[in-house]
């Protein structure tokens, strides 16, 4: 039977055990189908956007000033750790000059410890989802923006399939690092932020946290376009996938940053 004649379903569920790397194809929300993943971000998508907001109609915003920084904290600590060991990851960049696609057959021990780094990054970007969360209890709606739905939506899908196919690739690599940096400077603001008016007003930089952001859409398209050229044993239609991603966030967070900062009346910052 040809992939043509494959009922819906198969795409959801079986299709994702057949081109699964088989390393990470038996790890918790790495196995089965991409239905699961798909059934989270429904699930979330409806509770941020159908029934939190209903609950909090004809309610006061929750004060939450001592869980969001512990929340914060934590998503710092995790962040930072994620970025230790993902410059280690990447051999110092040398990892870049190497465009033969990796084998998934490699199981060494140095190999599947940064797999299960790269694994314990997808669960933080779950982790994420929380943000949107205090957002709407704290009655925050300005924040959730079309770029903050996209973007949290859309990244841990994109992790899983990364992981699921093949976690080792280099590109991934790369924004596992530059992401993880990113995280731990937005989380830290976010922290220091929630100390109140006092510390606020010494928190200049949050600007630069977008243009970090850009930056890491340029860089990793920039060699994205490299790679394609010059790659040996990529598979094309998870190249295009993966790569094909980055114009559209470079867009949105350039427009993010240009309505904010470039017209006199910056916003709050969240993705």
């Amino acid at each position: 039977m040809s992939y043509n004649n494959k009922p819906l379903w198969y795409y959801l569920d079986d299709y994702w055990d057949e081109i699964a790397d088989p390393r990470v194809n038996h790890w918790y929300m790495l196995n089965g189908g991409i239905w699961k993943i798909l059934l989270v971000m429904t699930v979330y998508l409806i509770i941020t956007r159908v029934i939190l907001p209903r609950h909090m109609k004809n309610r006061p915003p929750y004060v939450m000033k001592n869980l969001i920084l512990f929340y914060n904290t934590v998503m710092v600590v995790c962040n930072a750790v994620g970025a230790y060991w993902a410059v280690i990851a990447i051999d110092y960049g040398r990892i870049f000059l190497d465009f033969t696609y990796p084998s998934r057959e490699d199981t060494s021990e140095w190999t599947m410890f940064f797999m299960n780094l790269g694994w314990l990054w997808m669960i933080t970007r779950f982790m994420d989802l929380m943000d949107t969360v205090f957002f709407v209890l704290r009655k925050k709606e300005s924040q959730i923006t079309t770029l903050h739905l996209y973007h949290h939506t859309v990244v841990p899908i994109l992790g899983w399939v990364s992981f699921k196919y093949n976690a080792m690739i280099p590109i991934i690599r790369m924004f596992l690092l530059f992401n993880s940096f990113i995280h731990v400077m937005m989380y830290g603001y976010y922290a220091l932020s929630s100390l109140g008016p006092g510390i606020q007003k010494y928190l200049w930089w949050k600007k630069y946290i977008t243009q970090c952001q850009i930056l890491q859409f340029l860089i990793c398209g920039c060699y994205g376009v490299v790679l394609y050229f010059m790659q040996t044993g990529y598979p094309m239609e998870w190249f295009g996938f993966a790569v094909g991603q980055n114009p559209l966030f470079f867009y949105m967070f350039y427009d993010f940053y240009r309505q904010s900062y470039k017209r006199g009346t910056p916003k709050k910052l969240k993705q």
